[in-house]
């Protein structure tokens, strides 16, 4: 409804902007009126950055606001900011292994690595303990041209990496060798 009223998108945009500036110098405001303006963040502004198709500014804007709205549970989201960092750096050397491996055993494919968000990791976890139990903050996905490229490509990733158990989502039309795997019926 918002953007319908907005006849610019550019003004969206720079008030989007804004907020992330200000969400950035936030403690530098009294503790009430940091929360308020984090929860109008997480209300307003972060959802329609997501609307917009801003997820990286959507999920800074989450993060920032969520460490003013949930100030007892914000030294356990280090914890998950710190796993997420060096989760990346993982990420980009398992993208360049597959990629190699790809190469080598002539599999046409495309792969993406993606880094979401810890504030909603974090709040879909119940108890700060399950937080080493939360696997959705790395993930890699291979676009395949044919059912055949796509086993081999599970193939490969099966025999570089080990899946750890009840913790992987394929998107595999048919059922795996492994328990692991989910399968989604035709």
């Amino acid at each position: 409804m918002l953007l319908a009223m907005v006849s610019d998108v550019r003004v969206v945009l720079i008030k989007l902007a804004d907020r992330l500036h200000n969400m950035r110098t936030l403690e530098h405001l009294r503790p009430n009126r940091q929360e308020a303006i984090a929860r109008e963040t997480l209300e307003i502004y972060a959802p329609l950055a997501h609307r917009l198709g801003m997820g990286k500014v959507r999920g800074e804007l989450e993060d920032l606001a969520f460490r003013y709205t949930t100030r007892s549970a914000t030294s356990s989201l280090g914890a998950v900011e710190s796993r997420r960092t060096e989760g990346e750096q993982f990420l980009r050397s398992v993208e360049d292994t597959l990629t190699e491996q790809l190469r080598e055993n002539n599999i046409q494919a495309a792969s993406s690595g993606a880094s979401s968000a810890s504030t909603p990791s974090f709040k879909s976890s119940s108890a700060p303990s399950q937080l080493r139990q939360v696997y959705d903050l790395l993930a890699v996905r291979v676009i395949t041209q044919d059912v055949a490229a796509c086993y081999a490509v599970f193939g490969l990733i099966h025999t570089q990496w080990h899946p750890v158990p009840d913790a992987s989502k394929t998107s595999s039309p048919c059922p795996a060798p492994t328990a692991t795997s989910r399968c989604t019926p035709r």
